[in-house]
C-alpha cells in the first residue's frame, strides 16, 4: 500500500474519531484515538526504463526516467554463462512466429524459443489499442537454463527449428501448437512445445530433452521468466510500486517485493514450488508445473544501473534424474490480474490479487462481485459506484440513525454538562464520576456514534484496493473530463467537492464556535491527503458525505435534539 494512502486512511480514522469527539459536544478527557496499523519501511522507487519501441508516458509532476542500457549479471555474463554451440541449427537467420487467438497476439523467435512479444486484445495500451506486456528490447521467456558441474548454461542462444511460421486460432481452430527442435554440441535433443487455446490467456508448454545422461550427474535446470513485465500505465510510478514476485510452497504463498530495491532470495524460498509468477499493477506471468513441482523459487529484481531500472526474475528448479530423457509439462499465464479467471485454474494464482489486507479481502471480494454484476445493468462504472454509495447507505441506516440520535442526545445533555464543568471546574475526577452518572441515569451512551464511523473504513479501504489493483476498473470512464475511474481526477475536482460536502457535514452539527478550527482545518487537511488517490474512491466517498448531508437535515428538520430529562 502507498505510503500517501496508508497516511491518509490513518488521518480518516482520527478525523471521523475526532470528529465525533470534538464536532458533537463530550467529555473531557478524551479516549485514547484508535492506534493506526504500522506503516513499515518504504524506499524509493526507481525510475524504470523506457522502452525503445514505447513513448515513456510523462505525468504532470514526474520527468521521464533516463534510458540506462542494463548491465549483466551473473546469469548474463559470457564468462560464467556457456551456450550451446550447434552448427545444423545455425544454417538460416532467426525467425519470428506470429501466433494470433481472440485473446491475444503473440510473437516467437528461434532463437532460444522465447516470447518478445506478447498483446492482449480486450485492454487498450498507452498509444495503441492492444496493450503490450512483454518489452520488445529485453530477453524474456520462458527460458531454460541448464546448470551442470561446469556452470549455468543457457538455451536462448540456440537457434531452434519451427514446424510453422503462423499459429493462426479461431472458432473453426480452437488449439494450435508450435513445436521448436534444437540439438547441443554434446547429442542432447531438445524440444519446446507450445500449445496454445484461442480462448484462454494460459497456455501450455512441453519441453522435452533427450540424451541427458551424456551430462554430469547432479544436472538440474531451471524454468525462467526474466525481466519482469512491461510498464503499461500513464502512472507509471504506481505501476513500478505494484511490481511483486509471487509463489507457493507447499501450502505457504510466498510474496516479495520486486518494485523497490528488492532483498535478495531469502533461504526459506526452497521446498516443492506449486508455481512461481510475477506481477505489474494489472497483468501477470505465471509458470505453473503440471506434472511434478519444482524445487525451490527464485524471485529476484536487481537495479541494473542505480535508480535506473529493476531487472525482474522469476524461476523454479527442475531435478534432471538418472533417465536419459526428461519431459516436463508446464502452463504459462501472460494476462489480466482477473480473480475469477485466475480462481479458475484453482492452483492459488488468485492470490496475486491485491484486495487488501486479510481481514479486509472477503469485504473486497463482496464488493467486487457487487460492482461487476451492477455493471451488468448499467454501463459507466461511475454510475455503478454511486448506486453502490446508496446501497452502503441504507445498509448502514439503522447504525447510522442510533449515531445521530445518540449526537442529539448529547447535544440535548449540553446545558447539564456545562452547569457540572462550572461546578466542578477545580475537580477532575468529580466532574468525569458525575459526567458518568449522568450519561447513566439519561441513558446516552458516549460512544453510540463511533460504530457506524468504524464499520465504513473496512469498506473505504476494500474500495482503495478494487479501485487501485482490479482489471475491470482500469480505463473504466465517468463523465466528461474523468477518463480513468483507476486514476486521480487531473482537475481535481472531486476532491474539492469531497472536501467541501465534509465542511458542510461537519458545520451542520457544530455548536461550540471553539469547533470552528477542526471544522475548518480538517477538509483541507484530507483534500491534500487524498487528492492524489483514485477518483472513484473519491467519487464514492463524496457520495457518502452527500447523503450523510442529507439524513443530517431530515433528522434535524423532523427529529430535532431536545433536552434530556432525568
Amino acid at each position: 500500500m502507498e505510503k500517501r494512502a496508508l497516511l491518509a486512511f490513518i488521518l480518516i480514522i482520527l478525523v471521523w474519531v475526532g470528529y465525533y469527539y470534538l464536532v458533537v459536544p463530550t467529555v473531557a478527557p478524551p479516549p485514547a484515538p484508535i492506534a493506526p496499523a504500522p506503516t513499515g519501511s518504504a524506499e524509493p522507487v526507481p525510475a524504470p526504463r523506457p522502452s525503445q519501441t514505447q513513448k515513456t508516458p510523462t505525468t504532470t509532476t514526474d520527468t521521464a526516467p533516463p534510458s540506462v542500457a542494463p548491465e549483466p549479471d551473473a546469469w548474463d555474463r559470457t564468462e560464467k554463462l556457456r551456450v550451446f554451440d550447434n552448427d545444423s541449427t545455425r544454417l538460416s537467420a532467426p525467425r519470428e512466429i506470429v501466433v494470433e487467438g481472440d485473446f491475444f497476439r503473440g510473437v516467437l523467435n528461434t532463437q532460444g524459443g522465447l516470447i518478445q512479444s506478447w498483446k492482449l486484445k480486450k485492454y487498450p495500451g498507452l498509444n495503441e489499442p492492444w496493450v503490450e506486456i512483454v518489452p520488445p528490447d529485453r530477453e524474456y521467456g520462458p527460458d531454460v537454463i541448464l546448470t551442470t558441474e561446469e556452470g549455468p548454461v543457457s538455451f536462448r542462444e540456440i537457434l531452434f527449428e519451427a514446424d510453422t511460421d503462423v499459429v493462426t486460432l479461431g472458432a473453426t481452430r480452437p488449439q494450435g501448437t508450435l513445436e521448436l527442435r534444437g540439438m547441443t554440441a554434446s547429442g542432447v535433443s531438445i524440444v519446446k512445445r507450445f500449445i496454445f487455446d484461442n480462448a484462454d490467456y494460459a497456455f501450455r508448454l512441453e519441453i522435452e530433452m533427450d540424451g541427458v545422461d551424456r551430462l554430469p550427474l547432479g544436472s538440474k535446470y531451471y524454468l525462467r521468466w526474466g525481466g519482469g513485465l512491461r510498464i503499461t500505465e500513464t502512472e507509471w510510478e504506481r505501476d513500478v510500486t505494484a511490481f511483486r514476485g509471487f509463489a507457493v510452497l507447499g501450502d505457504a504463498v510466498v510474496e516479495q517485493d520486486l518494485g523497490t530495491e528488492p532483498e535478495d532470495p531469502k533461504p526459506e524460498d526452497s521446498g516443492d514450488a506449486r508455481w512461481v509468477a510475477v506481477r505489474s499493477m494489472y497483468f501477470l506471468a505465471a509458470l505453473v508445473p503440471q506434472e511434478r513441482p519444482g524445487k525451490g523459487i527464485r524471485l529476484n529484481g536487481r537495479p541494473v544501473s542505480t535508480g535506473a531500472w529493476m531487472d525482474r526474475q522469476i524461476s523454479t528448479e527442475i531435478a534432471m534424474g538418472l533417465s536419459a530423457t526428461v519431459k516436463d509439462r508446464f502452463m504459462v499465464y501472460l494476462g489480466p490480474i482477473h480473480y475469477d479467471t485466475l480462481a479458475g485454474y484453482q492452483v492459488g494464482l488468485e492470490n496475486t490479487v491485491d484486495l487488501g489486507w486479510s481481514f479486509v479481502r472477503p469485504i473486497s471480494r463482496f464488493i467486487l462481485n457487487l460492482l461487476v454484476w451492477l455493471h451488468q445493468f448499467i454501463s459507466n462504472y461511475g454510475v455503478v459506484i454511486i448506486v453502490l454509495s446508496v446501497i452502503v447507505k441504507i445498509a448502514l441506516y439503522p447504525l447510522t440513525y442510533k449515531s445521530m440520535k445518540a449526537a442529539q442526545g448529547m447535544q440535548g445533555l449540553q446545558p447539564k454538562m456545562e452547569a457540572l464543568r462550572e461546578k466542578y471546574k477545580n475537580d477532575t475526577t468529580k466532574l468525569n464520576q458525575e459526567m458518568m452518572k449522568m450519561y447513566r441515569e439519561s441513558g446516552v451512551n458516549p460512544l453510540g456514534g463511533c460504530l457506524p464511523l468504524i464499520l465504513q473504513m473496512p469498506i473505504l479501504y476494500a474500495l482503495y484496493a478494487i479501485f487501485s489493483s482490479t482489471i475491470e476498473l482500469r480505463n473504466a470512464p465517468f463523465m466528461a473530463w474523468i477518463s480513468d475511474l483507476s486514476l486521480k481526477d487531473p482537475f481535481y475536482v472531486l476532491p474539492v467537492l469531497m472536501g467541501v460536502t465534509m465542511f458542510i457535514q461537519s458545520k451542520m452539527t457544530m455548536k461550540d464556535p471553539k469547533q470552528a478550527v477542526f471544522v475548518y482545518l480538517m477538509p483541507i487537511m484530507l483534500f491534500f491527503f487524498m487528492k492524489d488517490l483514485s477518483s472513484g474512491l473519491i467519487l464514492y466517498w463524496t457520495m457518502i458525505n452527500i447523503l450523510t448531508i442529507l439524513q443530517q437535515a431530515i433528522q434535524n428538520r423532523f427529529f430535532p435534539a431536545s433536552p434530556v430529562t432525568m
